[in-house]
């Protein structure tokens, strides 16, 4: 029995990642945003590689942003994190396991054991993600909720080197989002930062189900004025 139309098979993955520019944090994403859409803040800092990618993307639904953590952010993760020779910025064109035995190889050649250590707690939160597929919808929303707390919590203890994934079932929590890590700046200041007032971004995610200039473009004016808050 295929579950949830194939999105839990990184082949159908693969097939977007090749064809769709800008998958992992969401770009000029145009999809319309339902009630059943689950938004996705995720951010990769690595200083020593020379580069802070973040952004926001709109997924279908929580099948579709679970496929996505595990086959497309996961391992782009993975490959960033453990592999600390490669040059440049990728999102790999492998199954998980075929990935981490290729990876694992160039770390055991130069015996890094730390990054062995982190090669096994990334590939649990792997094997959490791909167990929570039989779930009913509401309780794959909170398991995948557990789950990034735990990772953010896990990968944030290097302010030079991080991961980070915030997911939001209503528009309405990304104001929250914005306000929660910032709590320590003036209103003033976040509004300078974001470009806008705090009650010009309450409004328009408010408004997002039934404004449709707002719908197409919620995505990419997030990613033009808040694209690096973690």
């Amino acid at each position: 029995m295929q579950r949830a139309y194939q999105k839990d098979n990184f082949y159908f993955w693969e097939n977007k990642i090749r064809n769709l520019d800008g998958i992992l944090f969401g770009g000029m994403n145009k999809r319309r945003i339902t009630k059943e859409s689950v938004i996705t803040y995720i951010g990769i800092l690595d200083r020593k590689k020379g580069f802070v990618r973040s952004g926001w993307s709109s997924h279908e639904d929580v099948s579709t942003v679970l496929g996505f953590l595990q086959h497309v952010f996961l391992p782009t993760a993975f490959y960033t994190w453990i592999d600390r020779y490669s040059d440049g910025f990728y999102i790999p064109l492998s199954p998980f396991d075929v990935l981490r035995e290729e990876v694992l190889k160039n770390v055991k050649n130069v015996e890094d054991k730390g990054s062995e250590l982190d090669a096994i707690r990334m590939e649990r939160a792997y094997n959490y993600l791909n167990s929570i597929w039989t779930y009913d919808k509401s309780n794959i929303k909170l398991k995948l909720k557990k789950f990034c707390n735990d990772f953010n919590n896990m990968w944030n203890e290097d302010p030079e080197r991080k991961l980070f994934i915030k997911i939001f079932e209503r528009t309405e929590e990304i104001v929250d989002f914005i306000i929660e890590k910032s709590e320590d700046e003036f209103e003033e200041v976040v509004e300078e930062e974001i470009d806008m007032t705090i009650n010009e971004l309450r409004a328009m995610c408010e408004n997002v189900y039934e404004k449709p200039l707002i719908n197409r473009n919620l995505i990419e004016i997030l990613n033009r004025k808040i694209p690096i808050w973690f």
